[in-house]
């Protein structure tokens, strides 16, 4: 008699449940209120809330509001290039924007009167707007904000003469905005979390000079927890400096994991054939490198930039020794002096690029970095742009296809706003440009060809 089924197996499978869409109503309404604290700097909107108010109360007290409401129509606008990024790098953005903002409200002003010239005028702007998509978001924003100011002041046609002192007064606008961005930059910022990284690396530099013991816990293990602690602030700050170092503490745990392995290779080598030369040579690494992580680590806790390292061409001839000890015979120890070579490779590579990233970690690095990028020549600069550009005039580049998708728009927008003759016409394209601009494209890889 044959065995009866199971339970399980004379019941009939589960059909599946419906599958469950997700509510797209739902997911539009959290995009609209969903709340970002990185966006939020209370610090920076103080400064641009100053910008803006001191041109309005300098035009009350004057008796010249309309002045004072075009300087703060330039400060308004040049606070969206405001940002956390070096002196420098921030002045040069905020004087672009201000000059383009103030350029953008002569033009628009200027071509009111020409219904035709107008039209042409907002269609092309907003094309070279949009081409900035391959630039960067800071230069796409910038273009969005002054296509916006043009489209604006086209509904208030003014003589040249007034043209030009309006442009002159945003531009003045933006200059205060930047001078107040300037003014009150904290120039320790990163100071803690310099100097929790300073202690990684010469932690690392004690580890790197003594043995290491395979009953003790993971070396600078302390120190590379404090470090992630004190980083971990900056994981919404996405500034050079912020990211120089991430990128440092990312090299202190590959050379961390590097110094592990070299030393117990080390211990290896040296119990199964201690007359080999190779433990002189790996001794000799680890005494270098050790030189060569307290350097580091000693620059980033003072905030001093450390010179150049004579240690970088020691420890790659002596990856060189190491490999002509290794010969070619197969046995296990020439297996782990090929292993040991490779991470002697690898430890080099890392401390090379933590010298470099180190260089420019300090404010006088930053400092140096700032000089070293302003004096590159200024055809060099141009010409990187214009071939960026030039590599995204194709309908295969996402920001070309943005930027004639935006002219298209503004082109259609503004000819109704003005055929239609609505009171404030304007509104129609400067919604267009705006509600385009949250629909930016990501930089295409054309973009980095320069």
């Amino acid at each position: 008699m044959p065995p009866q089924a199971s339970t399980a197996e004379q019941q009939p499978a589960a059909s599946p449940g419906p599958v469950e869409h997700p509510n797209v109503w739902a997911s539009f309404w959290q995009t609209v209120i969903r709340y970002d604290a990185a966006k939020v700097t209370p610090w920076l909107a103080l400064r641009n809330a100053i910008g803006l108010a001191v041109p309005l109360v300098a035009g009350v007290a004057l008796g010249q509001l309309s002045a004072g409401l075009i300087a703060g129509t330039g400060a308004l606008n040049v606070a969206f290039s405001d940002s956390q990024e070096p002196y420098r790098q921030r002045a040069r953005r905020m004087l672009a924007a201000s000059a383009l903002v103030g350029f953008a409200v002569f033009a628009g002003a200027l071509c009111g009167h020409n219904q035709v010239i107008a039209v042409v005028t907002s269609t092309v702007w907003a094309f070279a707007a949009g081409m900035l998509v391959a630039l960067s978001p800071a230069a796409a924003d910038l273009g969005a904000v002054s296509l916006v100011v043009l489209v604006v002041y086209g509904a208030f046609p003014m003589s040249p003469e007034k043209a030009a002192v309006s442009g002159m007064l945003a531009f003045g606008g933006g200059v205060l905005q930047t001078l107040l961005a300037v003014a009150f930059w904290p120039l320790r910022r990163y100071a803690p979390e310099r100097r929790a990284l300073g202690e990684l690396y010469r932690e690392l530099a004690r580890t790197a000079a003594s043995p290491i013991r395979a009953i003790e816990a993971p070396p600078a293990s302390a120190q590379s927890t404090q470090a992630h602690n004190s980083l971990a602030t900056l994981d919404r700050d996405h500034s050079i400096e912020a990211d120089r170092y991430r990128s440092l503490l990312i090299q202190a745990e590959r050379i961390r994991l590097s110094v592990m392995t070299l030393a117990r290779l080390r211990t290896r080598i040296q119990r199964e054939d201690p007359p080999n030369p190779a433990g002189e040579i790996l001794d000799r690494y680890f005494v270098l490198s050790s030189r060569m992580l307290i350097s580091l680590g000693s620059s980033l806790v003072a905030g001093e930039a450390a010179g150049a390292p004579e240690e970088l061409e020691e420890l790659d001839d002596l990856a060189e020794q190491l490999r002509d000890r290794a010969g070619t015979r197969s046995s296990p120890v020439s297996a782990m002096l090929a292993d040991a070579r490779f991470q002697m490779d690898a430890m080099a590579g890392q401390l090379r690029s933590a010298v470099n990233l180190a260089a420019y970690a300090t404010p006088a690095g930053l400092v140096a970095f700032d000089r070293r990028e302003s004096q590159k020549p200024w055809s060099l600069r141009l010409g990187g742009t214009i071939a960026t550009l030039r590599a995204n005039l194709s309908l295969n580049s996402a920001a070309f296809r943005h930027a004639v998708r935006l002219a298209v728009c503004i082109a259609i927008g503004d000819t109704l706003g003005r055929g239609l003759e609505f009171r404030r016409s304007y509104w129609l394209p400067m919604t267009i440009a705006i509600v385009l601009n949250r629909t930016l494209p990501l930089p295409s890889a054309a973009a980095y060809c320069a």
